[in-house]
């Protein structure tokens, strides 16, 4: 029950809202960079925070933010109340979410490359003011400022995030001419898992998997509440919340309310879906099109994406591949099928490179070094003869790089800092910015690519009005509508001579098309999707055709498109709400006014109390008590004013905390008042101790200053820690001589680096690591006491014998006197204290870890079970005197989540300790571990 209890507990801050392509995402706690110059619009409903340069964009979500809001909330009977929605205009990685605690929304609004069939931040503020309802209907009258992080922890054990994602994607799509619903693209794992034999069941298309392709919680979310709106009608999702909002702490209060509403359990919905589905696209099956040939690819047991097959002058093909064995990297295919890796990519927004000649182009994704919020996206190039990589820019914001045919010329699109986009032409060799071409006005450009001679430019264009194909003619500087405005998600468009070929959605499944003398034939026939088309030898087209297990390869001669399949194909859609009509505002015309946003200002803002001083990040040594939290809207301040009651020695514990973020180093101030217990000789008793108690004032100074950074497929962080404290002890009951009742700012400094190989989604550890760290500390303002200690610390990684196996090696040693002489700052072995020591001088430790099965175990409705480990180790002590082992063991743990809770993913392990040392009473020492990640 305790346990079951923490579980619960760990989940008053995990709650994840939206991330609007892929992977949910945890509030983002990085700041902005302190250079931005914030301003604000307040209206009665809502406030927006963006940076200054972000003016006209914000003005252009304001003038339809109410709208959103209305169309978002109306069927669920609410009028939320004001929120504040941070703009971080500077940050690259699209995304976004709502919270409690405090309130507010942090929307990530600059548009990338990544295919849409709508304008990118009209849709996320329309799926975000979605969760502000949901919010509002179920806890809404669970406030600030004490209660916003109890009305988060009751969202969150209340409503399943399959069912909160779902609906907001389905609110998303019946209110907007896009939305993900909208997109074959969107349900395509799902339908390709069901006509292909793959019946996964309810916990894992919830839950995920290690070992097959899941889409997120987010597509079997919409697909479920679109089946129950279907069949239960419009006001089934108010029915639910309604029902749900005055038993928040009824046990099973989502199933019961679901149950009421639709006589199903959740697991009886997801079943009801997937027979409606299979039904569905089992009628819809395609028929047999174009002959198409499969390009044979290396076999994986594990789902592997082969994406943007091109081939190079010597009919040599490359693609990206994407695998969750390994971090992507561009390979070059034999016509064995044999792979040869070319170069490993980092971190990208959309998967992407271009090939001409021996020649690569691709982008990636980098972050400032101290401050997570300021984003770039920057240029590389390889020559595949000589090896030599460039990164072209830095600290830019480009995107889609594309080679021109003959010349050292480099095509990107560039976002502004005001959201504007343009083509800007680069020099491949140094970078230098040769020219630019603007779009219309309010079009974001995506994906540009030259024709054969190199004097025009076709790409996707996104407006209001929708996706189109538009081309600049480099020579004249014109642009020209080559493919009008529609509802489709366009994909990578290229020349074919004066046509162009590129990826729609015209049938309801995605396929490659071709636009020839203003007419568009369907040249794929595709089963569940082709993308990325690209032209290879003798008039044959090239292709990503999906199934179940990735995105394949295949060929198609152009020279043999026939008739194809001309059955339009209906989306997953709410088919109650399309007959309904919501009241919408027309936009307004005039701007409203804007005022200075000063964050020194606005720095205390409490909001809650909370049971964690740590905010459930750990619960090693916790003690209980009650602290009430403050956190400014963008991130640079939190406040804790806590009392703690130590029940191991029944003294209590008051505490106040400042922690400051805005600038370079991060200080954290801090006061403690606190009971505590000792011992002392008893001189009249040699050899005997009393106890004894006292009271003292600690007050601690800690500066930081963090840094990361990414640099292709290494991670790097470095950094430098420094602090000190004043300790002031007083009402001890006992007279006791020489008691030191104050310490004086002793002082202690770290230094760290750390680089480290990114790590797929497989690995345990990264595949190469070396880090290492330094500390120092001593008592220079002391005259009674003395001593220093200096320690070094260090960590290795290396790949195992077999992919994602890993070996860790660790070594650390220090030297310390006087006060220190019996402190430790390294790592003790594994049993340390089952044996009698000597003074540890230094400790090495070889691990070796290893996946064994990844068996998506459903052990009812507690716990599903997605990868077990495996764990050899043996430690080392004092190496100096003595090289055989202290201890040596064996290790087994599993990674699981609990409850059908997405978050936290919970690691549960136990290890057999064999202590090599002839004073441990016990040979073999067992311990367990429970940790979790959000």
């Amino acid at each position: 029950m305790n346990k079951k209890l923490i579980i619960r507990i760990i989940l008053f801050n995990i709650l994840t809202l939206s991330s609007h392509y892929s992977f949910a995402q945890i509030f983002d706690n990085e700041q902005a960079h302190p250079a931005d110059k914030w301003r604000s619009i307040t209206t009665a409903n809502y406030r927006l925070l963006f940076p200054q340069e972000f003016e006209p964009a914000a003005q252009n979500l304001a003038k339809e933010l109410q709208t959103f809001i209305e169309s978002s909330s109306k069927d669920l009977g609410v009028i939320p109340k004001k929120i504040t929605l941070v703009l971080q205009g500077n940050h690259l990685n699209q995304n976004g979410y709502v919270q409690l605690a405090p309130r507010k929304s942090e929307m990530y609004p600059v548009p990338s490359s990544t295919a849409d069939n709508q304008e990118w931040l009209p849709n996320l503020a329309l799926h975000e003011m979605r969760h502000v309802a949901q919010f509002d209907k179920l806890t809404g009258k669970i406030k600030g400022p004490f209660f916003e992080q109890l009305a988060l922890a009751l969202y969150a054990l209340n409503l399943p995030a399959w069912y909160f994602e779902g609906d907001a994607v389905q609110v998303e799509t019946l209110y907007s001419q896009g939305g993900r619903g909208r997109l074959p693209s969107w349900e395509m794992p799902i339908r390709a898992n069901i006509l292909s034999g793959k019946n996964y069941g309810f916990s894992k298309y919830v839950l995920g998997s290690f070992r097959d392709n899941i889409p997120s919680y987010y597509t079997i979310g919409y697909l479920m509440n679109t089946y129950l709106t279907n069949n239960f009608g419009i006001d089934s999702q108010e029915k639910i919340l309604e029902n749900m909002r005055g038993k928040l702490v009824r046990p099973f209060n989502f199933q019961r309310s679901l149950q009421s509403v639709s006589g199903l359990n959740s697991k009886q919905l997801f079943t009801k879906t997937i027979q409606d589905l299979t039904a569905k696209w089992e009628h819809e099956r395609p028929i047999e099109g174009p002959p198409f040939a499969v390009i044979e690819t290396k076999k994986s047991r594990f789902p592997t994406d082969f994406l943007l097959p091109q081939y190079d002058t010597n009919n040599r093909l490359f693609v990206l591949k994407s695998s969750p064995q390994k971090v992507n990297e561009i390979v070059m295919l034999e016509e064995s099928g044999a792979e040869k890796t070319i170069h490993k990519t980092g971190i990208q927004i959309t998967p992407y490179f271009h090939l001409r000649g021996t020649e690569i182009v691709w982008d990636e994704y980098r972050k400032d070094a101290r401050f997570g919020k300021r984003t770039y996206n920057v240029i590389h190039t390889l020559d595949t003869k000589n090896k030599q990589l460039k990164t072209l820019t830095k600290g830019s914001r480009y995107y889609s790089p594309t080679l021109h045919p003959t010349k050292n010329e480099v095509a990107v699109v560039e976002v502004l800092h005001d959201n504007r986009s343009r083509i800007v032409i680069l020099n491949s060799k140094n970078g230098h910015v040769l020219d630019s071409l603007s779009a219309l006005n309010a079009t974001h450009i995506q994906q540009p690519r030259y024709n054969n001679i190199g004097d025009k430019l076709i790409c996707i264009a996104v407006s209001k009005a929708g996706t189109s194909l538009l081309e600049f003619d480099l020579t004249t500087r014109q642009s020209t509508v080559r493919l009008p405005a529609g509802n489709q998600q366009l994909e990578r468009p290229i020349y074919r001579n004066n046509d162009i070929v590129f990826k729609a959605h015209y049938n309801g499944i995605d396929n490659i098309y071709q636009l020839q003398n203003n007419q568009i034939q369907q040249v794929t026939q595709a089963t569940f999707g082709a993308f990325n088309p690209s032209l290879g030898p003798e008039e044959t087209l090239v292709y990503n055709n999906y199934a179940y297990d990735g995105y394949k390869l295949a060929s198609q001669k152009l020279n043999q498109i026939t008739d194809t399949d001309t059955v339009t194909r209906a989306i997953y859609i709410n088919k109650t709400l399309q007959t309904v009509t919501f009241p919408t505002a027309q936009p307004l015309s005039d701007d409203f006014p804007v005022q200075k946003y000063n964050p020194t200002a606005h720095l205390i803002n409490f909001h809650s109390l909370s049971i964690s001083g740590t905010n459930f990040e750990t619960f090693d040594n916790y003690i209980p008590g009650i602290f009430w939290l403050s956190n400014d809207l963008l991130n640079t301040t939190q406040i804790k004013l806590g009392y703690e009651f130590d029940t191991d020695i029944n003294k209590s514990i008051y505490s106040a905390e400042v922690s400051y973020r805005r600038f370079f180093p991060i200080f954290t101030a801090k006061y403690t008042n606190r009971g505590q217990v000792g011992n002392a000789v008893n001189s009249a008793k040699p050899g005997s101790t009393v106890m004894f108690d006292y009271k003292e004032h600690l007050v601690t100074f800690d500066m930081s200053l963090p840094f990361s950074i990414y640099r292709q497929n290494q991670v790097y962080s470095f950094g430098f820690n420094m602090g000190t404290s004043y300790t002031k002890r007083y009402n001890l009951s006992l007279d006791l001589k020489n008691f030191n009742d104050e310490i004086a700012f002793p002082l202690s400094y770290q230094v760290y680096f750390n680089r480290n190989n990114m790590r797929s989604k497989l690995d345990l550890l990264p595949r190469w690591g070396q880090n290492v760290s330094i500390t120092y500390r001593h008592l220079p303002f002391e005259t009674q006491i003395s001593g220093n200690i200096l320690s070094l610390r260090s960590n290795f990684y290396l790949p195992g014998l077999v992919t994602n196996h890993s070996i860790q090696a660790r070594f650390a040693l220090q030297r310390s006197t006087g006060r220190y002489q019996n402190s430790y700052d390294i790592p003790m072995v594994s049993g340390w204290g089952h044996f009698t020591s000597p003074i540890v001088h230094n400790t090495a430790m070889v691990n070796y870890r290893l996946p064994l099965f990844y068996p998506d175990w459903d052990l009812g409705s507690i716990f599903y079970i997605k990868r077990i480990q495996g764990l050899v180790f043996s430690d080392f002590q004092n190496i100096h005197q003595e090289v055989t082992p202290k201890s040596m063991g064996l290790g087994l743990s599993a990674d699981f989540n609990v409850f059908k809770y997405n978050l936290p993913d919970v690691n549960v392990g136990t290890k057999l300790t064999y202590l090599n040392d002839g004073s441990a009473s016990n040979k073999i020492v067992p311990t367990f571990t429970l940790s979790y990640t959000y």
